[in-house]
């Protein structure tokens, strides 16, 4: 017996037919996949979000910086400073990529 696999489109689904197994797992698969992926979305945008957060942490440090010693304040310079340079090397990396790729 040969199963044959046959893509669903719920848009164009009629609200009378009724959906096989087959194709309910298909759909079930489908939404699966896409809460994958929106999950891994949101964690990267939280992600981005904490690392802003802790960007204007540090910058408030370094303008109240007399109420802080200067060894604190120079920590936090170099922790803004490589938050930048780790972001400006990323972004080089994706220029020199969607360069390579036209």
């Amino acid at each position: 017996m040969e199963k044959k696999s046959k893509v669903v489109d719920m848009n164009n689904a009629k609200e009378d037919e009724k959906l096989s197994y087959e194709q309910l797992e298909q759909v079930a698969g489908n939404l699966n996949r896409q809460c994958q992926q929106l999950h891994a979305q949101l964690r990267s945008a939280q992600n981005v979000i904490a690392e802003f957060n802790e960007l204007n942490m540090l910058l408030e440090i370094l303008g109240k910086g007399e109420h802080f010693t200067e060894q604190f304040v120079t920590r936090c310079a170099s922790k803004i400073e490589n938050m930048v340079t780790r972001a400006l090397d990323a972004s080089e990396k994706q220029e020199e990529g969607n360069s390579e790729e036209q």
